[in-house]
């Protein structure tokens, strides 16, 4: 298994928390510092935000390309949500730094919350299967797959319905498992529906909160929380042994999915309760109560340093986590 280290993990300490607002961290993160880390950690790969390369010059992309290869760090390019031209913009630049895969959104929701953005979900994937359908020349030109993430926003089954609309060899998929809850969907279950597309993994972990409409999913450092790891990387190196992992521990904000509320499944449509029990138990399973303080240090308006500290360790702890259960090897 390659396992590698995503920039978001860092998302404060990179700048992209808090931009443009006097929380914003004073002197951020670049792509340099980012590659540190993932080299001293002993990790394999990285990725990368095309918003935090420096620039798209091909000087600069040639030298970070050649930086990367002799540091052993085979890299992932993340962009944002589906579009065309910029998709077009993207692809050639994952090439140029070596990047065989570029993980992408499908939409801006998050939450699960698909009713208040679009009410015609099924209207609004044949216009990203049509986005991805005029870029699919360029990625095989290019040799870079697209991989469409599911980004607390798409079941497996709508992430199958795209990829194979689109078809060819060059569009996949970027499987999330705690995204994959998100969408009270069970990981393990969405894994193995989509396992002959998954291009791309990003391991995560999380910690159930009960609210009275559902619960709050707060990040976590890898083995530290509610997912059950063991048994999704032993899936992993049976189903998708090829699929690069990034460590990604991502929020600073807890993820409310309000799935014990109406208005929260008039994004979906209906569904055997018998699919959403192992969600239901997932999340019940904990014994936090409602009282409990489930804010992460930005949400409690903790300093810069403290939330800093907070993704520091956060990092270290994952690192040591699969180390200890040999899914990544010590320096």
């Amino acid at each position: 298994m390659l396992v590698g280290l995503s920039a978001l993990s860092f998302s404060f300490r990179c700048g992209l928390v808090g931009r443009g607002t006097p929380r914003a961290v004073p002197a951020p993160m670049d792509v340099d510092d980012v590659i540190a880390l993932a080299v001293r950690a002993g990790l394999q790969g990285v990725a990368l935000p095309l918003a935090l390369l420096p620039d798209l010059a091909p000087a600069r992309l040639a030298a970070l390309r050649e930086r990367l290869a002799l540091c052993g760090l085979a890299p992932v390019l993340d962009t944002d949500v589906v579009d065309a031209a910029a998709l077009e913009v993207a692809i050639p630049v994952a090439a140029a730094l070596g990047a065989s895969v570029l993980r992408a959104l499908a939409s801006p929701v998050l939450e699960g919350a698909r009713v208040a953005f679009r009410p015609d979900w099924d209207a609004y994937l044949d216009e990203v299967v049509e986005q991805l359908r005029a870029v699919r020349p360029i990625a095989e030109r290019h040799g870079v797959t697209i991989a469409l993430e599911n980004h607390q926003d798409l079941t497996s089954a709508d992430l199958l319905r795209v990829v194979e609309a689109v078809g060819g060899p060059c569009v996949g998929v970027t499987f999330d498992p705690v995204n994959a809850l998100v969408v009270a969907e069970d990981p393990f279950a969405a894994l193995q529906r989509l396992a002959p597309h998954v291009r791309n993994v990003h391991l995560s972990d999380y910690v159930a909160y009960p609210s009275h409409e559902g619960w709050r999913l707060v990040r976590c450092a890898l083995g530290e929380g509610d997912l059950n790891l063991r048994r999704l990387l032993v899936l992993l190196a049976a189903l998708a042994p090829a699929a690069p992992c990034q460590i990604e521990l991502v929020s600073h904000s807890a993820r409310h999915v309000r799935l014990l509320t109406d208005a929260w499944w008039r994004g979906y449509p209906p569904r055997d309760v018998r699919d959403v029990l192992p969600v239901l138990r997932e999340f019940a399973a904990p014994t936090r109560s409602r009282d409990d303080d489930w804010r992460t240090p930005w949400e409690r308006g903790a300093s810069a340093e403290q939330i800093a500290l907070y993704e520091d360790q956060q990092y270290a702890a994952s690192v040591s986590y699969l180390r200890a259960i040999g899914a990544l090897a010590r320096p």
